[in-house]
């Protein structure tokens, strides 16, 4: 391996920037020891998520954490208030000063904190429970710009059916994070579910259900009501059909393959559905639902 770090690029933004992470995983998996923050200026919950995913993965094939080094203060900051480090995954030799750190401020009720997913369905839904309980403590200050009882209750179904899918389906824990935030003019609400499980295509593999692509059967698992468990499965249809109700957008990667939806700019009744394939393999599923405004 490296001993040198290996510099990750300042694509942690948007989930389509984060590719460019996901095709550096043999670089990451193969050679190097560390990575180095230095250029990053901002990540997402989606990003941050698939960041703790990768270094989870490298834990688990190699038997080490990943080092995380230079480390931007802006950076540091809302990773240990997102509660990323306390995974334990990762090796941070550069502490920031107790001082620096970000306090449980009234911007603690903007965020949900990184929350673990078990795989087992009793734990799971204990861990379900408790984090619709905080969401909804918090959702007049998450959902600033959009709240309502029915858009609440609508976010509290999405945080369900797509937690409830990673003990059904993945075979593996997950990890929850919400965070509205600003990007120039407009205002963005993120809700980011993911897992480093089986993915998509292998839990429906028994299912009998035809499919061109790995991208077409993410988009039936979006559009139409099937389930690799249920006999009529509604969870990411349902997923779907709410955030049409709430004109946002989903992007949805899974394997080698992903399927974006988005409501916002939707034109003559028709959604922009985007379908890709053959992307760098990345285990798991892993789910961003955006509202912007």
């Amino acid at each position: 391996m490296d001993n040198d770090p290996l510099v990750l690029p300042n694509r942690l933004k948007d989930t389509y920037d984060f590719e460019y992470v996901i095709d550096m995983q043999d670089r990451i998996y193969g050679r190097s020891t560390a990575l180095d923050l230095s250029r990053i200026s901002f990540i997402e919950p989606y990003s941050m998520l698939s960041l703790l995913l990768i270094g989870r993965n490298y834990l688990r094939k190699s038997g080490n954490k990943l080092r995380l080094t230079g480390i931007p203060i802006n950076i540091h900051q809302y990773l240990h208030r997102m509660d990323f480090f306390k995974s334990g995954v990762f090796e941070v030799p550069e502490r920031l000063n107790e001082k620096l750190l970000l306090k449980r401020s009234s911007f603690s009720k903007r965020v949900l904190e990184i929350i673990e997913i078990p795989n087992k369905e009793r734990e799971s839904v204990r861990v379900i429970s408790g984090i619709i309980g905080l969401f909804r403590k918090r959702a007049e200050h998450i959902l600033k710009y959009w709240f309502s009882e029915r858009i609440t209750d609508y976010f509290v179904t999405l945080i369900s059916e797509i937690c409830q899918n990673i003990y059904e389906h993945s075979l593996d824990s997950g990890y929850l994070a919400m965070q509205t935030y600003s990007v120039g003019k407009e205002n963005i609400v993120r809700l980011s579910i993911s897992d480093s499980g089986i993915g998509i295509v292998k839990s429906f593999e028994n299912s009998g259900i035809k499919y061109d692509s790995p991208g077409h059967l993410i988009e039936l698992a979006v559009t139409t009501p099937i389930s690799s468990k249920r006999e009529f499965g509604y969870g990411l249809c349902q997923v779907n059909a709410i955030v049409e109700k709430l004109k946002g957008s989903i992007f949805l990667r899974s394997g080698n393959a992903s399927v974006s939806t988005l409501y916002q700019k939707k034109a003559a009744g028709t959604p922009f559905l985007f379908q890709k394939n053959d992307l760098k393999p990345f285990d798991g599923t892993q789910i961003s639902i955006s509202l912007t405004g």
